[in-house]
């Protein structure tokens, strides 16, 4: 073999263990990459706005759909959302303490039950009862 046969030899193994390379590390950052958001717009994990903090509107509609509430009480449910989220945003802001914040969520119970039939106001208990474990609204007490 002669001088540059070997030196083309040599380039061509250089350029193939560097092409090698970048598609290793091309596949491991692939591997690293967060996965592509759920399709239909679900989304998946805590919402937007803080821990566990759910949009007023949605929090709403899910009790007019287990307690079966009329659309003028869901939206006043949904107004008393607004302002209690808007309260909890500026406790966490502030450094506010747990307590606060409990406190909150207590005066939204008070008032979301003042709306309710006393059947709804059942199942609503209920419903807190079970949400109370997996990081919910605590029960008013």
């Amino acid at each position: 073999m002669t001088k540059q046969m070997k030196r083309i030899g040599l380039r061509a193994a250089v350029l193939f263990c560097g092409v090698g390379l970048m598609m290793a590390s091309a596949k491991a950052r692939a591997q690293d990459a967060p996965p592509p958001p759920p399709q239909g717009g679900q989304q998946q994990g805590p919402p937007p706005g803080g821990r566990g903090m759910r949009d007023p509107g949605a929090r709403a509609a899910q009790l007019q759909q287990q307690l079966g509430l009329t659309d003028d009480v869901t939206a006043k449910v949904k107004t008393i959302f607004t302002d209690g989220t808007a309260k909890m945003q500026a406790l966490r802001q502030s450094g506010g303490s747990r307590e606060d914040m409990m406190a909150i969520r207590r005066d939204e119970t008070t008032k979301v039950k003042a709306l309710l039939t006393p059947d709804q106001q059942t199942k609503y208990d209920t419903l807190l009862e079970s949400q109370r474990g997996r990081g919910g609204p605590p029960p008013q007490q």
